[in-house]
């Protein structure tokens, strides 16, 4: 099912319900990143992947079609772990973006050999709440969730660097109604990431959630995987979030991050 044409996703999924992909009948576009959407939920099911009975997209997957297409990006969705299974299936994309939870059955080894040939990787908000039986998943990603607080109360995030692709949108500060994720202690170390924006204490009350011990509370931040390059935000609960343009630019800009190849030392 790919972002360009609704007639052949449609026809994809009538004729067969698995897998979604349909890459066979993809019209090749050497020109395009591709890029897979990726959102099977094993844990708590968000609102805003949860496809419809009859078969349409979900409300994110909608929407980062146009988006991302619109960004000149080919995109496909999945919510099938057969979908990732083989390196060749891997190999098929330059990105792939995972807003899934819990531990959806991709074939961990060739995952981690595309990602650290050079490919690029995203994870959004409960990608941290997944695969916490992986210590190599948990490495990449920078995080493993801990628990969070009420989704629609308004906080300010401080921007940690206003000039990186993914957060120079909002200047020196977001304020943003979204749920904050606390993450394991021993998860996350600032020091192996390096953090985009984080929550401002002095103007943001996280109030019922439990204070951590450190009162820092790390929203977005990139690592490297091999020569493959990662960027997490943990935004992205809230419906009302994926409809916000600065977010959709931060997405796009963590994903265009992540694609451009580091420079040769």
């Amino acid at each position: 099912m790919h972002s360009i044409s609704g007639s052949l996703w449609i026809g994809c999924f009538v004729v067969a319900m698995a897998p979604l992909l349909c890459l066979a009948e993809e019209k090749s576009e050497p020109n395009r990143q591709k890029v897979l959407f990726f959102s099977q939920s094993f844990g708590f099911r968000h609102s805003v992947v949860a496809r419809p009975l009859n078969g349409d997209l979900s409300k994110a997957e909608i929407m980062f079609k146009g988006f991302a297409s619109a960004a000149r990006y080919q995109v496909f969705f999945s919510q099938d772990y057969h979908d990732l299974e083989s390196d060749e299936q891997f190999n098929r994309f330059d990105a792939i973006v995972f807003y899934t939870s819990q531990a959806p059955k991709i074939n961990r080894d060739a995952f981690l050999k595309w990602l650290r040939s050079g490919k690029a990787f995203v994870g959004i908000h409960c990608a941290t709440d997944s695969y916490y039986d992986w210590p190599e998943y948990a490495k990449l990603i920078g995080a493993q969730f801990d628990h969070h607080g009420p989704a629609d109360k308004e906080l300010t995030l401080k921007i940690e660097d206003t000039e990186h692709y993914a957060t120079r949108m909002f200047g020196k500060e977001l304020i943003i109604a979204d749920e904050i994720y606390q993450f394991k202690p021993d998860s996350f170390k600032k020091e192996n990431v390096h953090v985009l924006m984080s929550v401002d204490n002095s103007k943001s009350d996280l109030a019922p959630q439990k204070m951590s011990a450190d009162k820092y509370y790390p929203v977005s931040w990139t690592n490297t995987e091999g020569k493959g390059r990662v960027f997490y935000t943990s935004l992205g609960h809230r419906e009302e979030v994926w409809a916000y343009p600065k977010y959709q630019d931060h997405l796009l800009g963590g994903l265009a991050w992540a694609l451009e190849k580091p420079k040769e030392k």
